[in-house]
């Protein structure tokens, strides 16, 4: 009620609020694996403080996190622990390609070393560097919180597409 005395109401739709609320509640789940994981626990420190984000609660466990982020080589003998994690989570999750090895494989041309883990993942942000700086994951972290509000993250547009198919039209001849 305003102070009118008219009644007023707020439209939306539902997906709108729910991303929204995701968008400011984001969990990580860190999967360090070398230099950049000592980046990576600089960012959620006090000086950067990712908190002040919305993603404030790191996770140790898949299924209370939904924000995968990815730092450091990953070799192929740990790429299906990767995808093993990745697949725990639950709908809608987000990953974050953190620094050069694990965006590209860094300077690591090998074949024992994936060359970006986006040939095993989908991933929805990358961060370049070797290591990245915190305001790189800062800048990197606001970009996934656009893409949530929006819905335009992988997982989102999956899941739109899986409910937009089950819906079948009927049509009636006359």
């Amino acid at each position: 009620m305003s102070k009118d005395g008219s009644v007023g109401f707020l439209t939306t739709r539902l997906d709108t609020i729910v991303n929204w609320g995701r968008k400011n509640a984001i969990w990580p789940l860190p999967f360090g694996t070398s230099c950049c994981g000592i980046e990576m626990m600089a960012t959620l420190c006090s000086d950067y403080d990712m908190s002040r984000f919305g993603a404030e609660v790191v996770r140790f466990s898949p299924r209370q996190s939904d924000l995968l982020i990815v730092a450091g080589i990953i070799n192929l003998k740990m790429a299906p622990v990767l995808k093993t994690v990745y697949d725990q989570m639950s709908d809608p999750k987000f990953v974050m390609s953190f620094g050069a090895c694990a965006s590209s494989g860094g300077i690591f041309n090998v074949y024992s070393v994936l060359q970006g883990i986006d040939t095993m993942i989908p991933v929805d942000v990358y961060v370049p560097g070797c290591p990245p700086a915190p305001e790189g994951v800062l800048h990197a972290l606001l970009r996934l919180q656009d893409m949530v509000a929006k819905g335009e993250t992988h997982s989102q547009r999956a899941l739109a597409a899986k409910r937009n198919s089950g819906k079948v039209l009927r049509t009636t001849s006359l």
